[in-house]
């Protein structure tokens, strides 16, 4: 007998068979599944707080049975796999017959067997997700490629659906949206979208074999060290409830990121770090920093004092103690129910709680509103790029990476480019140095010396080119990488200076008006010198560049 083929959608793609379940008639209901819920589900914008809620709805729960699960009680498998509701919801909810096993009534001995179908039906409540437009990066016939908001997941999982970055697309920009990455709720940043079956299974394929450079952006703790910064730990997932995850060096999965610090703010103790990722496993990079004692600063699971204590987890291998792992394993799971979430950057509580009255349809547990720490977390997928130098993509900054010192620094720039002598032959440029405080250590323009020097060679100029560890440029416009007239280009300049600039922020890339194939991004990037773009003076800039 042949196997039977799975079915397919317009675009190529299998169509799951839960999916095709959905839209059976529910018995004594006149409508299906899928009619009920999109009859039932609508989205509230709350400006007010800067939510996006969904109300409440009834959805029948469908999922096959999964291999770890073959041969184990129903009852056991939800007391250990779902987190969304108390273990006595779902024996009560066994117990009086409410869960169905190939649409018959289970009973709490039930054994699940393969392929059996699991059903249950709830009047759904779920939590309000950000505010934040998903912002369209790049698209064509293909793929989309978009720039994901913090704090929503990107499918539907556990108490969310509807609040997903899917389920969003879909109901809101008519986009059928299939993942080729993945990004935890908190992290934002860039994620694919296959609009064909090829292209998805291209791109999935590509990651999945390690042909894409990963950059992220996270904001930590502390003074970050100068230099690559390698952690090579494995990781093991301790808890896949609590997505709970810990270097293992016995029994952990191979886990490796690169790190280099962008700057350092002395106000609040903070380092923006690139992040390089050269695996893939859950909670990878926010782990890295946290065992190397530079944690994600308003990191709700790696550096929350609550869980954690003072030393944040720092070194921590719970095999070698036990005792701690258990009180942080208990810690983390009253999280959003009896204790609101904290971090190191917003110790004091802030977050969803679980709520003493109950709904008054169903009587289900009702949480409060998430906080701070629910919301947003300082990871941000910055850019992904292929191997083969076939495709790459990136997102703007994330606003709380350059916001403040950052852009009081490109304006001071762009001050010093109003300084330039009037010129038809050449760009008008600022620049400004600091050292690894944020100290202005020199200043310079455009033509500022005898002869066509640049801002960056005249700012240089006035320090006799010697800067102090772990300087950083601004400049308005791309440094060059070729000069007409022969001289040194800018880009070797702050190469030679062999790391004492770390970080190089521009305001605008320069335009191929005068060299048409600028390449000193990728030489500074070569030389470990961080290339990244303060978005928002564009138009002002290149004004002042061509006056």
């Amino acid at each position: 007998m042949s196997k039977r083929l799975p079915q397919r959608d317009a675009h190529g793609f299998k169509v799951k068979k839960v999916v095709l379940d959905s839209h059976r008639k529910i018995e004594g209901n006149g409508v299906s599944i899928f009619e009920e819920e999109s009859q039932g589900a609508s989205y509230i914008k709350d400006y007010v707080h800067g939510l996006r809620r969904v109300t409440p709805y009834y959805f029948t729960f469908l999922t096959h049975c999964k291999e770890r699960w073959q041969d184990r009680k129903l009852i056991e498998v939800f007391k250990s796999e779902f987190r969304m509701k108390p273990f006595s919801y779902y024996y009560n909810a066994i117990a009086n017959g409410e869960v169905k096993l190939n649409d018959q009534v289970a009973n709490v001995d039930s054994v699940l067997r393969n392929g059996d179908l699991i059903s249950h039906r709830i009047h759904r409540h779920e939590p309000p997700v950000t505010l934040d437009e998903i912002e369209i990066a790049y698209e064509d016939d293909e793929i989309t490629v978009i720039n994901k908001p913090s704090g929503i997941p990107v499918h539907p999982t556990g108490r969310y659906r509807h609040n997903s970055i899917t389920m969003i697309m879909k109901q809101e920009m008519g986009t059928i949206a299939h993942t080729c990455n993945r990004l935890d709720r908190l992290t934002s940043g860039i994620m694919f979208l296959g609009k064909t079956a090829m292209k998805t299974a291209k791109m999935v394929q590509q990651i999945k074999e390690r042909n894409v450079g990963k950059v992220y952006i996270a904001k930590c703790k502390g003074k970050f060290p100068l230099g690559l910064q390698v952690v090579d730990k494995p990781l093991l997932t301790i808890d896949p409830r609590l997505t709970f995850n810990l270097v293992d060096l016995e029994d952990g999965k191979e886990a490796k990121t690169l790190f280099r610090r962008i700057s350092y703010d002395t106000k609040d103790n903070t380092s923006i770090v690139k992040c390089m990722p050269l695996t893939g496993r859950t909670h990878q990079i926010r782990v890295h920093l946290q065992f190397i004692g530079y944690p994600i600063a308003n990191d709700p699971v790696y550096s929350s004092p609550y869980v954690w204590g003072l030393t944040l987890g720092k070194g921590f291998l719970h095999k070698e103690n036990p005792g701690y792992l258990k009180e942080v394993s208990e810690r983390s799971e009253k999280i959003g129910k009896t204790k609101q979430s904290t971090s190191w950057y917003y110790p004091e509580e802030s977050g969803e709680l679980l709520l003493e009255e109950g709904c008054e349809v169903c009587g289900s547990e009702l949480y409060s509103d998430p906080g701070v720490n629910d919301l947003i977390l300082w990871l941000h997928a910055y850019r992904y790029y292929s191997h083969e130098q076939s495709w790459d993509y990136s997102t703007k900054m994330p606003k709380w990476s350059i916001e403040g010192h950052h852009r009081e620094m490109m304006k001071l720039a762009i001050e010093e480019a109003k300084k330039c002598d009037h010129t038809e032959t050449a760009f008008n440029v600022g620049c400004i140095i600091t050292d690894e405080n944020g100290e202005i250590i020199s200043r310079g323009y455009s033509r500022e010396f005898e002869g066509n020097t640049h801002a960056e060679q005249c700012a240089l100029m006035k320090l006799d080119y010697k800067l102090p560890p772990g300087s950083i440029l601004y400049t308005t416009m791309e440094p060059c990488s070729e000069r007409l007239s022969g001289n040194k280009p800018c880009v070797n300049r702050i190469i030679d200076l062999k790391g004492e600039v770390i970080t190089v922020f521009v305001g605008v890339v320069e335009p191929k008006k005068f060299i048409a194939d600028n390449t000193g991004k990728r030489q500074l990037e070569d030389a470990g010198v961080n290339y990244l773009h303060i978005d928002g003076y564009e138009d002002e800039i290149l004004a002042l560049a061509t006056r």
